[in-house]
């Protein structure tokens, strides 16, 4: 008997699977409750000037990153998980795009996470939904403390080489067959790529494109 071939749901984190940033709404939550409180106040006045200097995307997600710089890894998955605990608890996920992940799982279609969030704080989102794998930016560690340095961004057409690369794994396998879920342009090179792309609602540029290419539009009902 041969084996079903694996379809996969390339799905977008912040904004998409949940209505929040997770580098935003974590760091506030991490640095805060651990009494870092200054520590993010400056954090966030750098990144303001950085932005106003016109920064692209991949430069401002690594320069976010030098906010984890000295914390130890440990302290920041154990915060992880009980930030999760909120995330679901004041209803941040889209309860649409769960339930159309949780009926296309029931087809055979395992989620896939792809994100410019770091492992650690998409760890506990993976076991929620029983993930398949998770695409995202990987930090640099050293004797178990973060170093501030990137070793892999997944910023724009970072996400498309990873999704393909990840297909890439299972001979034979057909992008035409899977699903992309995302809410800004910048999932554009990734949804284009698989056969069934739809679209959450945020991003007035992303859903001319979905209404040019007669891509879905995913409503939240909330």
């Amino acid at each position: 008997m041969l084996a079903t071939r694996p379809r996969f749901a390339f799905t977008d984190v912040d904004h998409t699977l949940l209505r929040i940033s997770t580098l935003q709404h974590f760091a506030k939550y991490f640095f805060e409750g651990t009494g870092r409180a200054e520590v993010l106040a400056m954090h966030q006045k750098r990144m303001q000037r950085l932005a106003e200097t016109g920064a692209d995307r991949e430069t401002l997600n690594r320069s976010y990153y030098l906010l984890w710089a000295d914390i130890p890894v440990r302290e920041v998955e154990d915060n992880a998980r009980t930030w999760h605990d909120r995330v679901r608890t004041e209803g941040l996920y889209r309860e649409p795009l769960v339930r159309r992940l949780g009926e296309l799982r029931a087809q055979g279609v395992e989620t896939v996470l792809v994100s410019g969030s770091f492992r650690a704080c998409l760890r506990p989102i993976e076991i929620e939904l029983g993930c398949a794998g998770v695409l995202c930016t990987e930090l640099e560690e050293r004797d178990g403390v973060y170093t501030g340095a990137v070793r892999k961004s997944l910023i724009g057409a970072a996400k498309r080489a990873e999704v393909e690369a990840f297909a890439a794994r299972y001979p034979e396998h057909d992008l035409a067959g899977d699903f992309g879920f995302g809410d800004h342009l910048s999932d554009v090179p990734v949804l284009e790529t698989v056969g069934h792309p739809a679209v959450v609602p945020v991003d007035p540029a992303l859903e001319r494109v979905a209404a040019a290419r007669g891509w879905e539009v995913l409503r939240d009902d909330h």
